[in-house]
């Protein structure tokens, strides 16, 4: 081997470890998931991902419950999480008749307040250091109910549960 290929070589090598620290670097983003069962269950996730954000949506797929949805005209419509709510053939199954409707209400948390959702999980931006939350329960957009108050630190101190870029159990990867 010459001069010229072994210093070739060595930059190469130099370059590709550069790389892969600053890969490593981009997995730091986290975000927190809080979803209220309406029972009084709480699961909380605290969720890696390298993309500088990903979705509502994908960080409720990538959390490790098992998410069930639909695709509607607006994007996807969350059905069930862990076997609580509709079938994905009848998502809005508790939602009939113009009486009480039960569903999955979608909020973020901004300033420590959780806000109702004005737009869907799948269009949702969400970046490192977000509480994204989720509550199945009676309500509409002025009256439901938000998840229990949480904070990013609470949720994402520990284990990090999710890392992948994994797929809904059941449902398209929508965004």
């Amino acid at each position: 081997m010459n001069g010229h290929t072994a210093l070739l070589l060595l930059t190469l090598l130099l370059l590709a470890s550069l790389a892969g620290g600053a890969l490593a670097a981009q997995d730091d983003n986290r975000a927190a998931v809080v979803v209220d069962y309406g029972d009084g269950q709480t699961a909380t996730r605290c969720v890696a991902f390298a993309e500088p954000e990903i979705s509502g949506y994908e960080a409720l797929s990538r959390s490790g419950l098992v998410v069930e949805s639909e695709v509607q005209a607006g994007g996807a419509a969350v059905c069930r999480i862990d076997g609580v709510g509709c079938a994905t053939d009848d998502c809005f199954c508790a939602c009939r008749g113009g009486g009480e409707c039960r569903y999955w209400s979608y909020w973020q948390q901004r300033d420590g307040a959780w806000q109702y959702a004005t737009v869907g999980a799948a269009q949702n931006r969400v970046s490192h250091g977000a509480v994204e939350g989720w509550t199945w329960g009676l309500g509409s957009v002025t009256e439901a109910t938000p998840p229990p108050d949480v904070t990013f630190a609470e949720v994402c101190q520990g284990e990090v549960v999710a890392t992948a870029d994994a797929p809904a159990a059941n449902g398209p990867p929508v965004d």
